[in-house]
Parts: structure tokens; sequence; C-alpha cells
């Protein structure tokens, strides 16, 4: 969903001077192929659906009306003979853009926690530099054979290091064969993608507090939000749930998380028994209510982790008083 919105951000233009008959037989091509598209539309985002009908319906009912005679865009092909001549203007229409992708090499591939692999790719610094803000993702591919690429958010923060990134992989049917590929092992990478986490924007000074909620292998583009410092001079707590601490990413990070970022970490852990001391027996989405918000129209929230917990997170701070604008998801 997050990369069709994306695409058609950053999708290509071009642009038609046209004419009066042309710019009519323009108008009616672009309409079919926007009816064409719709089922696409929905397969990838069904929320991209209605923007899509709903424009369509009124370019037709423009391209029907008499009324575009006299509108700015002129029509003569639909005026009597003595109406104005059509000026040229430009037909601005929008086409999905394909995904480049560059020939990277990974550099290594460790097991990071139980189903879990961190791996390093040399991705060059002309794309690293690309990487602006944490939260970002790439599309990476076995090669050109691989017909539906996976998405990764980027574990390292911003220019952490020069030509690569870290990134947080949960093994799956779809992501097997990244967690199978060895060191000295070629993928391929897209562009970075995504606004990323926009806390630069939407968290002014009236923000005091940041409550980060990850589960499983979101914490990836969360440790990048910490690692990168942003957050510094705001209150930072971290809730981290996993089903068992065996499933548990970067354990040993977590020091410095709070030495050197300024993070409360709180894990929490929703089966098993034997729960490492400090932790907590439960979900994050509780445990953050637990503990309470000193001033909820002052907190700020970063997600990432599964639907459940981010929707019951979403419903719980808001009813505590978060502001909705205050809580960002990275896709």
């Amino acid at each position: 969903k997050a990369s069709l919105h994306h695409s058609a951000r950053s999708a290509a233009t071009f642009v038609l001077q046209a004419s009066d008959t042309t710019m009519y037989t323009v108008g009616v091509l672009i309409a079919t192929v926007a009816v064409s598209a719709l089922p696409s539309a929905s397969a990838f985002s069904p929320s991209f659906t209605p923007l899509l009908r709903s424009s369509l319906a009124k370019s037709t009912s423009l391209l029907r009306s008499p009324s575009l005679a006299t509108s700015p865009m002129g029509g003569a092909c639909f005026s009597s003979p003595a109406a104005a001549p059509l000026r040229k203007r430009p037909v601005v229409v929008l086409q999905m853009a394909e995904d480049t992708f560059a020939a990277c090499k990974v550099v290594s591939n460790e097991e990071a926690a139980k189903d879990l692999r961190l791996i390093t790719v040399d991705v060059g610094s002309s794309l690293s530099a690309e990487y602006k803000v944490p939260g970002q993702y790439v599309k990476m591919r076995k090669d050109d054979a691989m017909e539906k690429p996976g998405f990764f958010a980027i574990a390292s923060a911003p220019g952490a290091t020069p030509s690569s990134f870290d990134f947080l992989i949960k093994r799956t049917d779809g992501s097997s064969w990244l967690c199978d590929t060895a060191a000295g092992g070629e993928v391929e990478v897209s562009t970075v993608q995504g606004p990323g986490y926009r806390y630069a924007e939407k968290f002014g000074s009236d923000i005091e507090e940041v409550i980060v909620l990850a589960t499983g292998s979101g914490i990836a583009p969360l440790k990048a939000a910490i690692e990168s410092k942003d957050l510094e001079g705001k209150k930072v707590r971290l809730y981290y749930g996993c089903k068992t601490p065996e499933a548990c990413a970067f354990d040993d990070l977590i020091p410095s998380w709070t030495k050197d970022c300024g993070a409360t970490v709180v894990q929490c852990f929703s089966q098993g028994e034997d729960i490492p001391e400090g932790a907590r027996k439960g979900y994050i989405q509780a445990a953050v209510i637990e503990d309470g918000l000193d001033k909820p129209e002052k907190t700020g929230v970063l997600f990432c982790g599964v639907n459940d917990m981010v929707k019951e997170a979403k419903e719980v701070l808001e009813k505590a008083g978060v502001k909705p604008e205050s809580m960002l998801m990275n896709f």
C-alpha cells in the first residue's frame, strides 16, 4: 500500500501540447486507461481506488459537458463555429514509475534472534546518500526474474555508514531467499523509498515525550530512529514486544540505547514463563497505559509492528489524550 502511494507521488509525467480535436481524444484515452486501472489499483491499495474513481468521475463529467467550451481548458469540439479558437495547453498525465534496481553485495548475514537475520548490504555511496529519514525502506529482489520484490525497512540510522544498510529480516516464504543469501552473495536493491517517520515535521517544540512501540522485526526502523539521535531533547520510552526472549533482537544494544541515546527501554513478552528481570509479561500497548502519560497532549508516538498492536495502541492512546496527528507510522 505504502509503495503504491509513494510510486504515485514520484511517478514520471509527460506533457502533450494538444489542440482542439486531440485534446478531446487524449481526454477519452486517459479516461479509458483509468477505467482499466481500477482493478489493479484496488488490488494494490483499496484506499487508492476511491481517489482514482472520484478523479475519473470528475474528468468524465467534464469531457461530456458542453461547459468545457467556456472553461479555461477551451474546447472547440463542443462549441459553435463562432467559439474562440483553442489555445494550446499542457495536459499532464500520471504514469506509474518503474523501480530502478542496482546489484549489491551482502557483506554479512548473522542470526539476530529466532527466525530473524541481521543482514548488511553494501549499497554504495550514492544509494546510501538517498537515505535521509529513519523509517524509509528499499525493495529487494534476487534478480530481475523475481516478480514481486520484498519491502524492507532500513535498520541502520541515516549516515551510520558511508555505503551500507543494515536490515532485520524475518524469515517467511517471501524472504527465505534473502535469509539464505550468504556473505558475498548478490542481491538487487531499489532506490530508497517512503517518507519515513516525519517527526521533524510533525513533532514541534510542544512534543516533550515520544513513545516508541515496536513488535518483532518492527524494531528495525525504530532502531534507526533512536540511533539517529533525532529525538534528543525529548523524553523517549521504547516498548519492545516479542513472543519470547529468544525472539527478541538487539538485546546487546539496549544498554547503548539507554546510555548514548537517552531512551528508556521496556521489553514485553506475550508468551513463556522465563521472563528476564526488568521485563514485563503481556503486550506493549497495555504496558504503556500502565506506566501512564504525564502530558498526553504533548506526547508523540512512533509505531512499527503487527496490525493488532498498532490498532489497539492507537485506540488506547487517543482515549488517553494523545492527538491522532502525533501518532506516526513509517509507511
